[in-house]
């Protein structure tokens, strides 16, 4: 059995907007990668995933306060953001370190947050937005690129789309 680094906590992380720094140690979820999917007669029903269509890509950011960076975030038209973290990694041998990652996501505001504010809390605002390009790294290793606009789904470095593109 071999060794697999672990990776562990999150220990900081910071979101630039168009190449500008608009906030730090935020909450982000990027987007899952759902298949859609197509019922075909075996024995029954069964759903099969429809590789090259997907189902809207989705990212939620919340942002502690309100300040200049939210209003960067919150512009109604297409950014281009990029997120930064640093995870910690136990090695084989025992060691810690850290490893950096980023994701780089082309999108557009769905929903503006709602500002609530109460005393003794801070403010968080949950932003929105519609993904159509989303590409990851993790320690310098492309982990996924999905651009349904250019129509490429990489994932691990494998193409998913170009049997499709060849026959096209």
């Amino acid at each position: 059995m071999s060794w697999l680094d672990l990776k562990g906590a999150i220990v900081a992380d910071t979101v630039y907007s168009n190449k500008r720094l608009v906030a730090k140690d935020v909450s982000f979820t990027l987007p899952s990668i759902s298949m859609q999917t197509a019922d075909v007669q075996a024995m029954g029903t069964m759903s099969m995933p429809l590789v090259g269509l997907l189902e809207d890509m989705e990212l939620a950011i919340t942002k502690i306060g309100i300040d200049t960076g939210l209003g960067k975030l919150s512009k109604l038209e297409k950014q281009n953001l990029e997120f930064r973290w640093v995870q910690t990694v136990i090695k084989s041998d025992g060691t810690s370190t850290v490893e950096g990652c980023k994701a780089f996501v082309r999108c557009v505001p769905k929903a503006l947050p709602g500002i609530g504010a109460e005393i003794g809390s801070a403010s968080e605002n949950e932003l929105t937005y519609g993904v159509s390009r989303l590409q990851i790294y993790c320690g310098g290793t492309e982990y996924m690129l999905v651009d349904r606009l250019s129509q490429i789904l990489r994932i691990d470095g494998k193409d998913y789309m170009s049997k499709i593109s060849k026959l096209l």
